[in-house]
């Protein structure tokens, strides 16, 4: 019975796998087709559109000698533009005889428009399952906060400081924040007297008290304060130990319960540009503290850890999918624009100084760059790979 289990768990890790394939088939898809589109609106030759490297499997030849290609290795993918990696080609319509803003166009039109797919998944992100905002789902006559939230009460600050995901400014961290901030400890000799509520947990006591604390709501689409309660959690030692909205440890749903604020139509229209700017300038944060040491390499994926994290969270909860399709949008249009060789902001970088001086960079240096930085970013990812399997 146990084999035919993991046999069965097996298969179904599997599909998840193909699911995630799938994902990163699709940011690959919109990626060459934002060249594409950008390409043969400027006039430019395109040879080849492929999704996937290595040998082809599947490939249509267009009237206009176009080939439509899916290849073998679903990791990545190109747009080849006749004369792009050529020195001296005399065709009118090879890329790099073309004006240099034209190019830039097609260069950039890759982000973009992994861009504005991440603009169209955070829409539905936000109006299926919602972000970082929480409601009051339900609340008893005997929770703490009985008389101050109320039910559809929408909670999007803590303490007079906005939930905002790019400071990691989530709502647990705020409360957690908040009381460490102004109940960090409490009177060790009046702690059994004031405690409203105590407990055993791994043979160490802990109390429960009941203490003040703002939580800025939306209510009946005004913004308002509410003074409320949270029940702060101490040691025998009186020192922080964590907190509760619930008044008893064993508490359940029936007393108070939350879920995450999912937006209505108007909301995510209006909210999903705003959404997909701040995770924009989230990867760029977090490029940043890579740079400066503040993150380890261990928090980067290469292609297949990104794949098992795809399936991983996918597997656990079919919800987190809507969740990681924005996320992985935006890191690829960030990500591209960077000027690192391989990526199409090291191309973009070349053209412009190229249109500044009036002199193009030699195709021949600028594609040996390019092929260094290229094998150089491949072993880069494998190297993060097989970190993750080691550590």
């Amino acid at each position: 019975m146990s084999t035919l289990l993991s046999f069965s768990s097996i298969i179904q890790y599997v599909g998840y796998i193909i699911i995630a394939i799938l994902v990163l088939l699709l940011m690959v898809l919109i990626h060459e087709l934002g060249h594409y589109v950008a390409g043969k609106i400027l006039k430019f030759k395109i040879n080849e559109f492929s999704v996937g490297f290595g040998p082809k499997i599947l490939q249509k030849t267009k009237k206009n000698g176009e080939k439509i290609s899916l290849r073998a290795f679903p990791l990545g993918g190109y747009c080849a533009f006749e004369g792009e990696n050529e020195d001296g080609s005399t065709s009118p319509e090879a890329f790099n005889n073309q004006k240099p803003w034209k190019r830039l166009i097609v260069l950039f039109s890759g982000a973009f428009f992994n861009f504005l797919s991440a603009i169209v998944f955070s829409f539905i992100l936000l109006i299926s399952c919602g972000y970082d905002f929480v409601k009051v789902d339900s609340i008893g006559n005997n929770s703490i906060n009985y008389s101050y939230l109320q039910e559809g009460d929408v909670i999007y600050g803590v303490d007079y400081t906005n939930i905002d995901f790019v400071g990691d400014n989530y709502f647990s961290t705020l409360i957690s924040d908040a009381c460490e901030r102004k109940y960090a400890t409490y009177d060790v000799e009046s702690l059994q007297a004031d405690a409203d509520y105590s407990y055993i947990k791994e043979e160490k006591t802990y109390y429960m008290i009941t203490q003040d604390l703002a939580y800025n709501v939306k209510r009946d689409n005004e913004n308002v304060v509410v003074d409320a309660k949270i029940n702060v959690i101490y040691n025998a030692e009186g020192k922080f130990s964590g907190w509760s909205m619930l008044s008893t440890e064993s508490s359940n749903n029936d007393e108070f319960a939350i879920e995450t604020y999912k937006y209505n139509f108007g909301e995510a229209i209006t909210q999903a540009v705003p959404f997909t700017c701040k995770w924009a300038w989230k990867v760029l944060v977090i490029f940043g503290q890579l740079i400066t040491g503040q993150l380890s390499i261990t928090s980067l994926t290469g292609p297949v850890g990104t794949i098992n994290m795809i399936a991983t969270q996918t597997q656990v909860n079919a919800s987190n999918l809507v969740l990681m399709l924005p996320l992985i949008a935006v890191n690829l249009a960030v990500f591209n624009l960077l000027p690192i060789p391989a990526l199409d902001g090291f191309q973009m970088l070349f053209t412009g100084i190229e249109w500044a001086r009036k002199k193009p960079v030699k195709p021949s240096i600028i594609n040996a760059v390019n092929n260094i930085g290229l094998l150089v970013l491949l072993g880069f990812v494998i190297f993060v790979d097989v970190l993750h399997l080691i550590l």
